[in-house]
């Protein structure tokens, strides 16, 4: 039987890129089909850069999530808490990890029942994966550059990376002017199917993630 195919709705492009090695990586499938929805790409695939949570909750409560599922047959929705103490999520972000996610989860699929006929979400919850990040994507990566604490991170995750990145003699991420290669490159190890297993249990809120996708995809 063939893998699933995914559709992505992220924050940004770089967060994209992230996912899509996580799923090739949990899959063990380099052909695994994965769209990039939200933010979409040019002809030059390029970002528009239309990003942010802000879009991920817009795209969540528009027509394209229903018009999404003609082609894909899962969807990915990756979102970052770092900034969702503002409306209309309003959490506390010092709450645990596995409170904060479902949290977060809740907020977003009342905001689907909101917008949809009442049974979309009720036909469709099993089909939505969320990837919600704590308290950025970021902190999903810090197992792979440190094998000490440091790798179950969740705040000041990327100054960390770059931390390492520094000392290693790397390129940093810049983080007014994130470059979606860049983190394909920083990502890249996911691909492969046992550092993915080790990598997802390290981290709090990424371990949450690779627990849904075994418990979807019956991951032995």
């Amino acid at each position: 039987m063939p893998n699933p195919t995914f559709g992505l709705i992220a924050e940004g492009p770089t967060d994209q890129r992230v996912l899509k090695n996580i799923l090739i990586g949990f899959f063990n499938d380099p052909d695994l089909t994965v769209r990039f929805l939200q933010p979409l790409l040019d002809a030059t695939d390029v970002s528009q850069r239309q990003g942010g949570w802000t879009q991920v909750l817009a795209y969540c409560q528009s027509s394209r999530l229903q018009e999404a599922f003609g082609q894909n047959e899962y969807l990915v929705v990756q979102i970052d808490t770092d900034r969702l103490f503002e409306q209309p999520f309003n959490l506390d972000l010092n709450q645990p990890v596995e409170t904060l996610v479902s949290q977060v989860i809740e907020k977003i699929e009342e905001s689907m029942r909101g917008a949809f006929e009442k049974d979309f979400l009720e036909k469709y919850r099993s089909k939505i994966l969320f990837a919600v990040a704590v308290n950025e994507i970021e902190c999903w990566l810090l197992p792979l550059y440190y094998q000490d604490q440091t790798s179950t991170g969740t705040r000041g995750c990327l100054g960390k990376l770059n931390d390492k990145l520094r000392k290693e003699k790397e390129h940093i991420v810049n983080p007014d002017n994130k470059v979606p290669q860049r983190y394909d490159q920083l990502s890249r190890p996911l691909l492969k199917h046992k550092t993915f297993l080790i990598t997802a249990e390290k981290n709090p809120s990424f371990q949450i993630f690779f627990g849904k996708l075994k418990k979807t995809f019956s991951e032995s």
